[in-house]
């Protein structure tokens, strides 16, 4: 065994570990670093200790960048912002969590090795209905659950050695984060866009309570009584995000396609086109004159505004609802004040398939409307003809008079806007965001009820609103569990000082997850939500991974409210996030008894004959990849595979075979090849070793002769420049890691076949150093073990042997690594030329052109045509010239389609190899 030459000095924990002979005994009994020998073989058991010796070194490595955080040593480096979407604390992590925290892992480690500053926070979405679930099952307190299962899943991400910086941690029901939350509704009111109104919600007429759509089973009945819900409105809190509907719209097209691929078409779908505009009417019932409502109406003529003769109103309105009179045709004892001239109009119930399809209210215009203008004449309501269709100008409009539709249309909408009563452009199917929650475990409401000054919002210098410790955690009647605790409900008005009473309602929890990410910029902030200058600084977000199934609400909801804090000056941008990484679902096998659809757990599973069956009954069973569930049987504990496998095996296997993108059926059998992989990295480093212990004395090369050495030398930087720039460009630009991974598997099977006489070269020490920081950024633990035996060894100064491999700079290409410029020839890729990696930021089209044009490919079989035109790409990884020539035709013998594609392909790989491998 080779004993230790060099004291490893890059690391003070390595010597406070070597101090503590207790926690040598258990986790250092084969530990390079402890022992000075190096075990050629990898067992399993070796792998734990590894792990176990190295996961507090690497923390504190990793700590030791969010130092940075209160330091101006980042200052002048480029920034990383690597945001993965906050968890609900469960209490256990599950294979999702584990995915998606270890690619934005990967991702922060990688960038890091790049010199630049990387953000990457971490907190708790802990507000939410689950939480309360709970706390009612086990009779305990919602905060006392919650915070448990923080630390419980804390210490769980840090066994998996994520790197996150924990110093900006925090929990979305701290209060002094849901002070902000409230800080940033209250701006909201004051902007005119939260407001109250009649919504839907679901009732159980039992409970007497209001049901989320998590609490209503299959069937339609509640959860708790059985009871079948119903639908009924209650007065609740909307935020007007259609406000900035069209903005959204427009933001998409500031994101890149390649990276946010379908999730633009569902958020485009989401918000819909924006074809109309909306407007808010009053509303005034007969029988109580002075309470006013508010009516917000969808239109697609806003320049008609002053031609309309009454509103139409589905039965289903909460207008038509609480006076029950639902008849089409039928006027309610209510009428709507025209928001520009004052003028009273009539109410009119009418039928559906008469309306707009999402919208429960229209405005009647007679003069473009021959069904309006029959209503308005049965009713002998009044209206005006405001259109002269003969050269479609307005009429009879006072200011629009004589306008053309399309100019009176802005006329309006400027003063819509300036009246504060609409005016901006949206879609038919968008609706206002609803976010009461008659519940108690969330973010109370800032506002207060006032039987003097009506609703008005708490001061803001009386945030936070906090919630109260309460035993009752039931909803009755219609209202949040806080009606009942009366000491926290009775207050002065902030205005007049009269008894008032305090919102009872709590926050949607996308409210507090719609802004998270900008408070992780600016943590301790004790007077804002966050400095706009520290924040604009670092965003925006550079890559942020979460799953697929928060594409939509969640993603539109935060793109709200950056768009909203934008228009407030808070942001200097309005887009968030610029790269999206919606990883795939993990599923696991399940198993359904075919004949009832019951499913089983595995054990009760019989794998002896051809088809698995039940063991109790012999029935077939269906076995298929579903996502993971209690009632499926079919979840997997990350703690079990951790356990069995290992901390850095088991992100190496979530990270191979299928890329982040695509859903994965796991399966332990990939552990076979990632061990395996694993042991072929260790027994480099053993030969690496034994190669310098045989030759410590006289340093023979072997049979090897000088030549063959030099050629060896040039195999080898070839390979690692190829390898290196592919892995480089996946991290990059795709962010499929897993075909990363197949490079270096490939890398590893290749110098795996250099002969032993070549090991001792600068060039092999070079590729191997290389690798193993390459490894670095995916196995921490591992790569660190795999470090110290080579730096043990190494004789030559391609890396900083004496830092630590986490520590190390991502590897470079050599300047004059050819890289390839591919040339097309009618859509067909023909050839590859050599391009110095020197040059290849600086070649122009000209230059692309003239050497594709000198290449004896070209000259041989297209110099006789003419280009007709031609497109150049490069970026850092190739570069690319599609040439057009009209007239040339490949020669195919016959020309149907499967022939000509076959030929085509068959073409297309006659290319010229750059790599002699």
């Amino acid at each position: 065994m080779m004993i230790l030459k060099k004291p490893l000095t890059w690391c003070k924990t390595v010597y406070l570990y070597q101090n503590r002979p207790s926690l040598l005994g258990l986790w250092a009994r084969s530990i390079f670093c402890e022992t000075r020998k190096w075990d050629p073989q990898l067992t399993l058991e070796k792998k734990i200790e590894i792990e176990n010796y190295w996961k507090p070194i690497v923390k504190c490595l990793d700590g030791q960048q969010s130092k940075l955080t209160d330091s101006t040593a980042h200052e002048g480096r480029e920034k990383f912002y690597a945001l993965s979407m906050f968890p609900y604390p469960s209490g256990n992590l599950h294979l999702g969590h584990v995915r998606v925290y270890t690619i934005s892992d990967v991702m922060a480690r990688y960038h890091r090795s790049l010199g630049k500053f990387v953000i990457h926070p971490m907190g708790w979405d802990a507000f939410g209905l689950p939480a309360e679930n709970a706390a009612i099952e086990r009779g305990i307190k919602p905060k006392d659950w919650t915070y448990s299962n923080i630390d419980k899943m804390k210490k769980q991400l840090v066994e998996f050695g994520f790197s996150f910086d924990w110093s900006r941690e925090f929990a979305t029901c701290d209060p002094d984060y849901y002070k902000w939350t409230q800080f940033l509704f209250l701006k909201m009111h004051d902007a005119g866009l939260a407001f109250q109104k009649k919504g839907l919600v679901n009732w159980d007429p039992v409970d007497q309570t209001v049901l989320a759509h998590e609490q209503i089973d299959d069937n339609g009945c509640s959860w708790r009584s059985g009871a079948k819900v119903e639908k009924k409105y209650l007065k609740q809190w909307f935020l007007r995000d259609t406000t900035f509907s069209e903005s959204l719209l427009q933001g998409l097209q500031e994101v890149d396609p390649a990276l946010w691929r379908d999730v633009i078409d569902i958020q485009r779908n989401w918000i819909s086109s924006c074809t109309g505009h909306r407007i808010d009417f009053t509303v005034q019932l007969e029988s109580r004159e002075k309470e006013e409502l508010p009516l917000s109406v969808y239109t697609e003529t806003l320049e008609l505004i002053y031609g309309v003769s009454h509103l139409c109103v589905k039965s289903s309105n909460h207008l038509c609802v609480d006076l029950n009179i639902t008849i089409p045709g039928a006027v309610l004892p209510a009428y709507a004040i025209h928001p520009l001239s004052g003028e009273h109009l009539k109410l009119v119930v009418t039928e559906d398939h008469l309306m707009y399809p999402n919208r429960d209210v229209k405005l009647a215009i007679p003069c473009i409307s021959e069904l309006d203008k029959a209503t308005a004449d049965r009713l002998q309501l009044p209206y005006r003809n405001v259109l002269d269709t003969s050269n479609n100008v307005l009429i009879d409009s006072k200011e629009l008079n004589g306008l053309p539709r399309h100019k009176a249309v802005e006329i309006v909408r400027k003063k819509a806007k300036d009246l504060g009563i609409g005016g901006e452009r949206i879609s038919e199917q968008l609706h206002d965001w609803l976010i009461s929650r008659q519940r108690y475990w969330g973010t109370p409401i800032p506002m207060i009820h006032c039987g003097t000054c009506g609703t008005v919002p708490v001061p803001y210098k009386d945030l936070p609103v906090t919630l109260p410790d309460s035993d009752e955690l039931i909803s009755k009647g219609g209202q949040s569990p806080l009606a009942m605790n009366k000491d926290w409900l009775n207050v002065p008005c902030p205005r007049c000082g009269s008894p008032a009473q305090r919102e009872t309602d709590t926050m949607d929890t996308f409210v507090d997850s719609s802004w998270y990410f900008l408070r992780y910029l600016d943590p301790k902030n004790e007077n804002l939500p966050f400095d706009p200058a520290v924040v604009n600084k670092y965003l925006p977000v550079d890559l942020y991974v979460g799953g697929k199934e928060h594409a939509l609400l969640h993603l539109y909801f935060a793109r709200f409210f950056s768009h909203f804090l934008h228009s407030i000056g808070m942001l200097s941008s309005k887009e968030p996030f610029k790269n999206l990484l919606t990883q795939g679902m993990v599923k696991s096998e399940s198993y359904r008894v075919s004949k009832t659809g019951k499913y089983i757990p595995k054990d009760q599973v019989d794998f002896s004959g051809q088809s698995p069956v039940e063991k109790s009954t012999g029935e077939g069973l269906v076995v298929e990849f579903e996502k993971m569930s209690k009632s499926k049987y079919n979840g997997v504990n990350p703690e079990d595979v951790l356990s069995e496998y290992g901390v850095d095996s088991t992100r190496l296997c979530i990270l191979s075979n299928v890329s982040p993108q695509s859903e994965r059926n796991w399966s332990e059998i990939v552990y076979k090849g990632v061990i395996n992989w694993q042991n072929k990295v260790w027994t480099l480093v053993t030969n690496i070793r034994k190669y310098h212990e045989a030759n410590s004395s006289s340093r023979q090369e072997g049979d090897m002769t000088e030549k063959d050495l030099t050629d060896w030398e040039k195999q080898i930087d070839e390979t690692r420049n190829h390898i290196i720039n592919k892995v480089t460009h996946e991290f990059d630009n795709t962010f499929h890691i897993n075909a990363a991974i197949s490079r270096l598997h490939t890398y590893v099977s290749w110098l795996g076949k250099v002969p032993a006489g070549a090991q001792g070269t600068k060039a092999y020490e070079r590729a191997l150093g290389d690798l193993i920081v390459m490894i670095g950024v995916m196995a921490p633990h591992f790569a660190s073990e795999l470090w110290t035996g080579l730096a043990d060894v190494a004789t030559f100064q391609t890396h900083d042997w004496k830092s630590s491999v986490l520590n190390q700079p991502w590897p470079n290409l050599d300047q004059d690594f050819l890289m390839p410029l591919t040339y097309f020839v009618n859509n067909v890729a023909i050839a590859d030329i050599g391009v110095a990696y020197k040059d290849l930021s600086s070649i122009t089209t000209e230059l692309a052109l003239d050497l594709v044009t000198k290449d004896s490919t070209f000259i041989d079989q297209f110099s006789q045509y003419t280009v007709q035109k031609y497109s150049f790409f490069h970026d850092k990884y190739k570069a690319s010239l599609k040439l057009t020539i009209p007239e040339y035709k490949f020669p195919i013998s016959s020309e149907t389609t499967a022939q000509l594609r076959k030929q085509e392909k068959k073409l297309s790989k006659q290319k010229k190899r750059l790599y002699s491998i």
